[in-house]
């Protein structure tokens, strides 16, 4: 293999192996946080939910309507639910990636 070619390969391989896999967000900025909701309903990782008052709830989206949503197996209280008026949601947080 000529020199040239075989430093730009291993020079690719080691940025292949330095760079962390980058893993496509679960949240879409161009749609709205209900389309957000039935998108993440369809996985069973726990999300958090920001409300306008300040409150969070880490927990499963169950059942999301057209005004409401259905908040399952909160954390700290797995035997509750819990109903959210979506209008009240100011920020979801959903976990992205691994190390």
């Amino acid at each position: 293999m000529h020199p040239a070619k075989r430093a730009l390969l291993i020079a690719a391989v080691c940025a292949t192996i330095a760079t962390p896999a980058l893993a496509k967000s679960p949240l879409n900025a161009a749609t709205s946080i209900r389309d957000n909701l039935n998108a993440l309903s369809q996985g069973k990782a726990p999300v958090t939910v920001v409300l306008k008052n300040g409150n969070t709830y880490t927990a499963k989206i169950g059942a999301v309507g057209d005004h409401l949503v259905v908040l399952t197996e909160p954390s700290q209280k797995e035997f509750f639910d819990v109903l959210v008026v979506i209008d009240d949601i100011t920020a979801l947080e959903v976990r992205a990636r691994e190390r």
